[in-house]
């Protein structure tokens, strides 16, 4: 089995970074390739959890249900590149999460013992498996502090600015690789406080065309810098990051 081409050595997953052409074979070859419609149930919780999945394309969501009304709450959204399910694999226990597409997605499908395996077999994999939980650790960490502590525009803010950087900072339009109804979802708010938030936004010279996001310079996002943020700009602490409350 091969990877699409489009998954050339700049977009390469990180669970397969600085890997060895044989060792990335042997992953691949005891690994499949599945095709999947929107709204596809592939992990439920309870579940035991059987596979690491990695987004070739399309999209996935991790989430919880969390109330006898059945309340959902999103955990992850996961575009192409992005792997889920690392940790749950070493917990020892069922599934605390559902996984589902998006929409039709490629996923390949690494099997647990394969996993495990290459763990033992291949310390550079083990490091790339231990930062990508260590990141998903970190977001959890995000999440939770947003949803606690900042107010709804402090969440849509910072969730633009980071789409913004990912999509590059001389980039001034982005879209949004989710349906709002979702991305307020793991905000942690509701659809219409979404909605509202959006419109604040436009103060911040923040225009909001269907899924696009269009930005009257690269600083309009700025006010929501933080730490975290400030380590992947490239203009952090340089003369133009004038605006940055982080300078």
């Amino acid at each position: 089995m091969r990877l699409p081409n489009n998954f050339n050595e700049q977009k390469k997953p990180q669970l397969f970074e600085k890997l060895s052409e044989s060792s990335l074979e042997k992953l691949l070859q005891n690994s499949v390739m599945q095709d999947y419609e929107s709204g596809r149930l592939l992990v439920q919780q309870g579940d035991t959890p059987e596979y690491v999945y990695l987004v070739i394309e399309g999209a996935l969501k991790t989430f919880r249900i969390e109330s006898e009304e059945g309340h959902e709450a999103t955990i992850r959204m996961l575009e192409s590149g992005d792997t889920c399910m690392e940790a749950v694999l070493f917990m020892g226990c069922p599934s605390p999460i559902n996984v589902q597409t998006v929409n039709p997605s490629k996923i390949l499908q690494i099997p647990e013992r394969v996993i495990k395996k290459h763990v033992i077999e291949d310390s550079q994999f083990a490091v790339n498996l231990l930062r990508i939980v260590t990141r998903h650790y970190k977001n959890a960490m995000h999440q939770i502090d947003a949803i606690n502590i900042k107010s709804p525009l402090q969440r849509v803010g910072y969730y633009f600015l980071v789409k913004h950087l990912d999509a590059g900072h001389k980039n001034l339009d982005f879209d949004l690789p989710f349906q709002k109804q979702l991305i307020a979802n793991y905000l942690g708010m509701t659809p219409e406080t979404f909605s509202r938030t959006l419109k604040q936004m436009k103060s911040f010279g923040i225009e909001i065309e269907g899924e696009k996001i269009k930005m009257r310079d690269a600083f309009s996002l700025c006010h929501f810098c933080d730490s975290d943020t400030a380590a992947i700009c490239p203009l952090h602490n340089k003369e133009h990051c004038r605006n940055c409350l982080l300078h």
